[in-house]
């Protein structure tokens, strides 16, 4: 995906253009093929270009529209709705670029085109004449923003390399997040690495005025959506295929070949299966990366499965003969190479530090292949494959009794059972709750998985923060809850725009199709019954695939592990692994928010034994602590290097 940045002024004055060559400069890596920027005033937009589809070589940023000046990073999903009602046919319409729409889009919308886009983008425009910087991020953060108020300006960029970039800026952490990071709490979305530089959340716009006022809106929720009533069961498993067949068409539109990532589940199985047979229509292949194991994945437990190549390439098999399958076993990447990587791609650590290592694999496997697009299926679990809520009460309390009756008559054959889950359940859950947090280490729920230190945790009050926002440690949901609207709160999670980034790294487009507006939309009116079948549940997802993806799949009640084999590859790591320990324990930066001693035992307790206990705690406790140190290293080398260059 292409890229943004740019800087305003407050006070009038013209932007400095060595501070947007710098910005340029620090994430250059995004404009493989052009890019440019323009000052007008006390304003300066850039953009750095990345070609996938064909529509891409005629973008030619900043664009000068009728309300101002504009860049965006754009691939529309809907692309089609607007050029049709901006009337382009024909050969105009196929040198057209996405950007050039938005600009039209906007031209015509102004400040309500959010609502008018659909797929994978990031805007900032200009109106001179209201002096107003307007700055959005699509509706599910598929592409990265972040900003940062100086002292009279705001800077913003697609990538916080460009932010670090600017002269006079003193970059800081924010221990808040890397608390939240080390606790797997991902609350404050907003929040970086660096403190006071801020992510755009997902599906919310900022509108900057010439006097530094700032009025931050979201233009889009999952919330509030009369259910479809079709007449036949059959009606939805129709309309869903449909919406999911544009979807993964969507994103096929690149001429460079296409990637997917594929696990044995049943979210990139759809991908896989829905893009090969599209791509063989074309006359094109498709080729599917799958991670496996290079020792025993002996840090799977009985839930999990540790190889997934065979469910795996059962799908890839049974998706098309085009599907050329191929299993990576990382056996060149190390642990803590695959976290400072992806802290070169992100400018900060991740929480999932135990899976850096096999994504760095593919992602750098999906560039040598020479593709475009390479595809995943990572939110599915709320949308493709959702099961549903499965509360009758819920439905009846909503005012739909005939989905309440659908629910209990397909509950379970068993009574009890029935009233154990529609009625106990939604009773007592509250009460478990509290049980839980009450038993948890010291009351406090992220000590069972965390190395933060305790004392850290006390200055920033980590756990009124989590009582105040609600936070259940167990992630269990009352049946009266509308579980799914979790996974679209703005407040959760980085994962969309962590994609963007990877792929603007290695010059392809990450892209995942189970994040399609257009049918999440759908989606989110089908009622509760078409998802929840007892043990049939995902039901409608079961029908949509019953000929796409074999009933191994379907039928698996295993979650894939592809870092099973976690504790055997620190062993092969474990004189790098004791050298970064021990030079964090000689950093009081490290000291202060890091529990060092608890680090220490969790390495010793994986070198001693390999099995499911030590493998979890290494990923959770070690990993994800020696991410943010060696972020807090980097940080102190940096300032450095700063210090001596300036003398």
């Amino acid at each position: 995906m292409s890229g943004i940045y740019g800087i305003f002024r407050f006070d009038g004055a013209p932007v400095d253009r060595q501070w947007l060559e710098r910005m340029r400069s620090a994430m250059a890596y995004y404009g493989p093929d052009g890019g440019g920027f323009k000052i007008e005033g006390p304003v300066g937009l850039g953009h750095l270009l990345l070609e996938v589809n064909p529509e891409d070589a005629f973008e030619q940023q900043p664009l000068q529209g009728g309300r101002g000046l504009l860049v965006c990073a754009a691939r529309l999903d809907n692309r089609d709705v607007l050029l049709e009602h901006f009337n382009i046919l024909g050969p105009e319409a196929q040198r057209l670029s996405d950007g050039h729409l938005v600009s039209l889009a906007c031209d015509r919308w102004g400040e309500e085109v959010c609502s008018h886009l659909e797929g994978d983008w990031t805007l900032a425009a200009w109106d001179p004449r209201e002096q107003r910087l307007f700055l959005a991020r699509d509706a599910f953060g598929t592409g990265a923003l972040y900003y940062f108020e100086g002292n009279g300006f705001i800077a913003f960029a697609s990538s916080l390399k460009a932010l670090v970039a600017i002269p006079g800026i003193a970059v800081e952490p924010d221990r808040l997040r890397l608390a939240e990071v080390l606790a797997a709490w991902q609350h404050d979305a907003e929040l970086t690495a660096y403190k006071d530089m801020r992510r755009l959340v997902w599906a919310h716009a900022i509108s900057v005025a010439s006097d530094g006022g700032m009025s931050i809106r979201r233009f889009w929720s999952a919330e509030g959506r009369e259910p479809l009533r079709y007449r036949r069961n059959e009606e939805y498993v129709e309309a869903f295929l449909e919406h999911y067949t544009r979807a993964v068409q969507k994103c096929l539109r690149s001429q460079k070949p296409v990637a997917a990532e594929l696990s044995g589940g049943r979210d990139s199985g759809s991908v896989v299966a829905m893009a090969a047979p599209l791509l063989a229509s074309q006359g094109r292949d498709l080729t599917a990366f799958t991670s496996v194991p290079l020792f025993a994945p002996d840090g799977a437990s009985e839930y999990h499965r540790g190889n997934e190549w065979d469910l795996a390439h059962a799908t890839a098999m049974m998706a098309g003969a085009n599907v050329k399958h191929i299993p990576n076993d990382a056996r060149e990447y190390r642990v803590i190479q695959g976290i400072e990587h992806f802290m070169d791609v992100h400018d900060g650590p991740l929480h999932g530090a135990a899976n850096l290592y096999w994504l760095q694999a593919i992602a750098e496997a999906a560039s040598r292949s020479g593709c475009g697009t390479l595809l995943c299926g990572s939110m599915g679990n709320a949308t493709v494959s959702w099961s549903g809520n499965g509360s009758a009460l819920r439905a009846l309390l909503q005012g739909y009794p005939a989905v309440a009756l659908q629910l209990l008559l397909h509950a379970e054959p068993n009574p009890w059972m029935v009233l154990k889950r529609q009625v106990l359940k939604p009773l007592l859950l509250p009460a478990q709750r509290a049980y839980r947090r009450f038993k948890s280490p010291f009351g406090t729920p992220w000590r069972a998985y965390s190395a933060l230190n305790p004392q850290m945790a006390k200055e920033l009050d980590l756990d009124g923060r989590m009582r105040a926002a609600g936070y259940d440690p167990t992630a269990t949901f009352s049946p009266l809850e509308d579980s799914r609207s979790f996974f679209f709160s703005p407040q959760v999670g980085i994962g969309p725009s962590l994609l963007s980034e990877t792929g603007a790294w290695h010059g392809f487009a990450y892209l995942d199709p189970t994040l399609n507006l257009s049918m999440v939309e759908f989606l989110l009116r089908v009622p509760d019954d078409q998802f929840c079948r007892g043990r049939q549940s995902p039901w409608l997802y079961r029908r949509a695939f019953a000929n796409r993806i074999p009933e191994a799949v379907q039928d698996s009640k295993k979650k894939g592990m592809q870092s099973a084999d976690l504790g055997h590859r620190i062993h092969r790591e474990l004189a790098e692994m004791r050298d970064c320990l021990h030079s964090l324990d000689a950093m009081p930066e490290a000291q202060a928010i890091l529990d060092l001693p608890l680090m220490h035992r969790c390495l010793e307790d994986v070198v001693a034994k390999v099995d499911t206990r030590t493998t979890m705690r290494a990923g959770a406790m070690l990993l994800r602590s020696l991410g943010v140190g060696i972020f807090l290293r980097r940080l102190k080398d940096s300032r450095s290097q700063g210090a001596s260059s300036s003398r």
